[in-house]
Order: structure tokens, then C-alpha cells, then sequence
């Protein structure tokens, strides 16, 4: 079986630089979020989904290779 886009495809790869994108202005302006009244569990959760959605995708590919 041929991979024609790599690793994920050109939508996954989309959604991945989206979220990284939206996760590193969350972390720059998370105590500013905090400040202005967003609750912390709300900036943790942004924080853990930043995260989360870069290893699964790294877990996926690693999988699907085998």
C-alpha cells in the first residue's frame, strides 16, 4: 500500500497546524484569558486539547505504519 500524502493527509495536516496555531496564542495570552475572567479549567482544557491533538495525530501515524 502507496502513500500518496505521507504520513496524514492534507486535511489532517490542516487541523494539526490549526490547533497548534490556536494553542500557541492561547499560551501567550492564557493570563491575560485568566485576567479577563476566563475560568482556569477553561485555559487547562484549551491547553491539554493543544497538546492531545499533535501526539495522537504523531501515535496514529506510528500506528498505521506498522
Amino acid at each position: 500500500m502507496t502513500r500518496r500524502h505521507g504520513l496524514l493527509g492534507p486535511n489532517a495536516v490542516r487541523v494539526v497546524a490549526l490547533v497548534l496555531a490556536v494553542g500557541m496564542a492561547s499560551a501567550v495570552g492564557a493570563p491575560y484569558l485568566i485576567q479577563a475572567g476566563v475560568p482556569l479549567l477553561g485555559v487547562l482544557a484549551l491547553t491539554v486539547l493543544v497538546l492531545g491533538v499533535p501526539l495522537v495525530a504523531i501515535l496514529r501515524s506510528e500506528r498505521s505504519r506498522r
